[in-house]
C-alpha cells in the first residue's frame, strides 16, 4: 500500500482518477517516442508522416461515412462504405482533442503494428489513408458481432447465438484464439500490452479478433521507425484492472516482454474464472497494490487446475510465468482435455462428501447403515476411477480415490473386518500407511478364528456320531439285558463280592478294548474325549466302589445300589459339561437310585431300566443323518492317514 501511494503521487489526477473510476479503461501515454528530439526512430516516422499527409488517399479509397461504433483511449471508429467496392468497412481517426502530429503518429504506428500482422484472428488493414485535413484514416474490415465482453458471463445468449452449454469452454475456446493473434505476433516480435475482454470482438460467425493495438510495442529495431519499441515505452500505459506490475514503469521495474502478455492473458483468465478482473479496488492505492502484489484471488470451487494456471501466469515476476505464449497455450488445451475428468472427479467428490456423512452417521453398524455406505462408495470409487480412465494424472481423482477407500477401511476396521480393509486399500497404486495396521488386525482375527475354529470342531457334538451311536448302541443293549436277565433268573445274581469284583473288571475291560477300537473317532475331539473319559471314569468307579465295598464288607446288594448313585453323578456331569440334551438320563439314575435304596429287591429291575433310559436318550440325541459315511467324509478320513 505505502509503494502503490507514493507511486499515484508521481501521476496527474487525470491517470489516478482512471484506477479508481475507470479501471477498464486503457491508459495512453501522454507524450510517446516520436515526440522525443532524442528518438531517431521518432525522427524517421515524422518525416514519413509528413510525406505522407501530401498525399491524400481518401479520394481513390472513396469512402462514405456513418455513425460512430466505438471509441477507444485515442481514436474513435466510424461505419462507413467503401464505394467502390461496395463494402462495409470500419474506419478509426483521432479524437478531435487528439489532433497533434505526435497522436497522428501515434495511430498511423498502430496501422503499421495492425497491417504488419496478417493473421485470421487480428483485424485486417485495407487502407491507410488521410482526410482532406490531413489526419489519417485506417480503413479496417467491419466485424458484424459484438465484445467479447458482452457475452462473457451471458450463458442464454452465448447459447443463442451460437448452441453451446458449457460457457467456460466455449470462453477458454476464444482465449485460446486470442492465444493464436498473440502467438503471431510475438513471432514479429510484437507485444500487445493491452489484452482484455473489451479489446476482442467475436463475430456473428464465431469469427475471433483481438483489436486495438495502439499502445503496442516491438521488441526488435526494424530500422524504419514504424514500430514503437518497447525500448522507449517508459511511461504508464496499459488498462489498470488487468495490467501487470512491470507495467507500471516503475524505476526498478523489469523491461516489457512477451511474459508481460503472458501476464494479461492470465488476468482475462481470472476474470474467466472469477467473473471479474483481477485488480479492482475502492480507491487507486488498492488497485494500484493489487497490481503490484500480484496475487490472484480464486474462490475455493475454481477449477484447480485452471486456478494453478492462472496463478502462473500471473507471478509478480515474470520470471516465473511461462516462458511463451505457446506454453500458456498448452497449459489451457492440456486443462480442456482433462475438464472431462475433471467434472467427473467433482461429481465424485460430492459422493464422497456424502460417504463421510453416511460413515459418520452408522455408529451402529447396521446392516442398513452398511449398505448406504458402500452405495456411495461403489458410487464415488466408479467415478474416480472414470477420471483417471480419462486422465491418469487426475490428482484430485488419485486422492479422492485413496481418501474413500481409507475412510470405508477405517470403517470396516472399527466393524472387525480387517480382512475387508485388506482387500479395499490392496487395490490402491500405492498402499496407505493403514493397510500395514489392517495386515495386523486381519491376521489377529485369522488367528482367533482359526482358534474358534478349532475350538467348534472341538465341541462338535456331530463328529464321531456314528462310533459314538454304535458304542451306545452296544454297551447300552449289554447293561440293559444283563440285569434284567439277572432280575429274572435269581441263579444269575452276583451274589459275592468276588463275583461283582469280576463284573467291575469285565465291564471296564469292555468298554476300554471298545474305545481301544474307536480311538480314531474318541480321541478327534475334546467332546469325543471328554465322553470317553467320563465312561472310562464311571467304570473305573464302579470297579472301586466293588473292591471298597468288599474290603469294607458291605452287601453286595447295596454295592449295586450305590452303583445306580455313581451312574447319576457320572451322567449327570456329563450332561452338564457336555450335552445338556442328555438330562433325562442323570434324572433315570436319581430316581432308580432313590427307588432301589426303598426297595432294594428291585435294584436289577431299575438297573435296567435307568440303563435303557440312557440308551434311548442318546441314541436319539446323537442319531446321524446317514449312517453310512459321505465321500467326503471318506475323502477327509483317507487324507488324515
Amino acid at each position: 500500500m505505502r509503494d502503490a501511494e507514493a507511486w499515484l503521487a508521481t501521476l496527474s489526477a487525470e491517470t489516478v482518477a482512471t484506477f479508481a473510476a475507470a479501471p477498464d479503461q486503457t491508459i495512453v501515454p501522454a507524450e510517446r517516442g516520436a515526440a522525443n528530439p532524442s528518438s531517431t526512430g521518432g525522427q524517421r516516422a515524422l518525416a514519413m508522416l509528413e510525406e505522407l499527409t501530401g498525399r491524400s488517399l481518401a479520394s481513390s479509397v472513396h469512402l462514405r461515412a456513418g455513425e460512430v461504433i466505438a471509441e477507444g483511449g485515442m481514436g474513435v471508429i466510424r461505419a462507413a462504405e467503401q464505394v467502390a467496392l461496395g463494402r462495409p468497412v470500419a474506419v478509426k481517426s483521432l479524437k478531435p482533442g487528439r489532433r497533434a502530429p505526435a497522436a497522428a503518429l501515434d495511430l498511423l504506428r498502430e496501422a503499421w503494428v495492425t497491417g504488419s500482422l496478417e493473421h485470421p484472428n487480428v483485424v485486417p488493414v485495407h487502407y491507410l489513408a488521410f482526410d482532406d485535413s490531413g489526419e489519417p484514416l485506417i480503413v479496417l474490415k467491419r466485424i458484424e458481432g459484438v465484445e467479447w465482453r458482452t457475452l462473457l458471463g451471458d450463458d442464454a445468449e452465448v447459447h443463442r447465438r451460437f448452441g453451446i452449454s458449457d460457457l467456460l469452454a466455449w470462453n477458454l475456446g476464444i482465449l485460446l484464439q486470442v492465444l493464436n493473434a498473440l502467438r503471431f505476433a510475438h513471432s514479429r516480435g510484437i507485444i500487445h500490452r493491452d489484452l482484455k475482454p473489451s479489446n476482442v470482438m467475436i463475430g456473428d460467425f464465431g469469427e475471433v479478433y483481438l483489436l486495438d493495438w495502439g499502445i503496442a510495442v516491438s521488441l526488435r529495431d526494424d530500422g524504419s521507425g514504424r514500430l514503437p519499441l518497447a525500448t522507449s515505452a517508459s511511461q504508464l500505459a496499459g488498462t489498470p484492472a488487468y495490467m501487470a506490475p512491470e507495467m507500471l514503469r516503475r524505476a526498478d521495474d523489469p523491461p516489457l516482454t512477451e511474459r508481460t502478455d503472458v501476464y494479461l492473458v492470465g488476468a482475462v483468465l481470472h476474470e474467466l474464472i472469477s467473473g471479474r478482473p483481477p485488480h479492482v479496488g475502492t480507491d487507486p492505492i488498492a488497485v494500484v497494490a493489487s497490481i503490484i502484489a500480484s496475487r490472484p484471488e480464486l474462490a475455493p470451487t475454481a477449477p484447480a487446475e485452471l486456478a494453478t494456471i492462472c496463478a502462473r501466469a500471473m507471478h509478480e515476476d515474470p520470471a516465473q510465468r511461462y516462458d511463451s505464449i505457446d506454453a500458456l497455450r498448452f497449459a489451457l488445451q492440456g486443462y480442456l482435455e482433462h475438464r472431462g475428468s475433471a467434472q467427473i472427479a467433482a461429481r465424485a467428490l460430492d459422493r464422497l462428501a456424502a460417504l463421510r456423512a453416511a460413515l459418520r452417521a452408522s455408529g451402529d453398524g447396521s446392516a442398513s447403515a452398511r449398505d448406504e455406505v458402500y452405495r456411495l462408495f461403489g458410487a464415488c470409487r466408479s467415478g474416480f476411477h472414470d477420471a483417471l480412465a480419462v486422465w491418469p494424472g487426475n490428482h484430485e481423482a488419485s486422492a479422492g480415490l485413496v481418501d474413500a477407500t481409507v475412510a470405508v477401511a477405517e470403517f470396516e476396521l472399527r466393524g472387525g473386518h480387517a480382512d475387508v480393509a485388506v482387500r479395499l486399500l490392496g487395490e490402491l497404486p500405492t498402499p496407505p500407511p493403514l493397510l500395514a495396521e489392517a495386515h495386523a488386525a486381519a491376521a489377529a482375527q485369522a488367528s482367533r478364528r482359526t482358534e474358534l475354529e478349532r475350538l467348534g470342531r472341538e465341541h462338535d457334538l456331530s463328529i464321531g456320531t456314528r462310533t459314538r451311536v454304535f458304542l451306545i448302541a452296544v454297551i447300552g443293549v449289554l447293561f440293559t439285558i444283563d440285569p434284567l436277565v439277572a432280575g429274572l433268573v435269581p441263579d444269575m445274581q452276583l451274589a459275592s463280592h468276588r463275583e461283582l469284583l469280576v463284573f467291575a473288571v469285565t465291564s471296564l475291560s469292555v468298554v476300554a478294548l471298545l474305545g481301544l477300537w474307536a480311538r480314531e473317532t474318541l480321541g478327534s475331539t475334546l467332546v469325543n474325549r471328554r465322553l470317553a473319559g467320563m465312561t472310562l471314569l464311571l467304570f473305573a468307579m464302579q470297579l472301586a466302589l466293588a473292591l471298597g465295598g468288599w474290603a469294607l464288607a458291605i452287601p453286595v446288594a447295596s454295592i449295586q445300589v450305590v452303583f445306580l448313585l455313581v451312574y447319576a453323578t457320572v451322567v449327570s456331569g456329563i450332561a452338564i459339561a457336555i450335552d445338556r440334551q442328555l438330562w433325562p438320563s442323570a434324572v433315570g439314575y436319581l430316581v432308580a437310585f432313590a427307588v432301589a435304596a426303598w426297595r432294594p429287591q428291585w435294584r436289577m429291575f431299575l438297573m435296567s431300566a435307568a440303563d435303557l433310559v440312557v440308551t434311548i436318550n442318546a441314541l436319539r440325541r446323537w442319531w446321524p443323518a446317514s449312517l453310512w459315511p459321505t465321500p467326503e467324509e471318506r475323502a477327509a478320513r483317507a487324507s488324515r492317514r
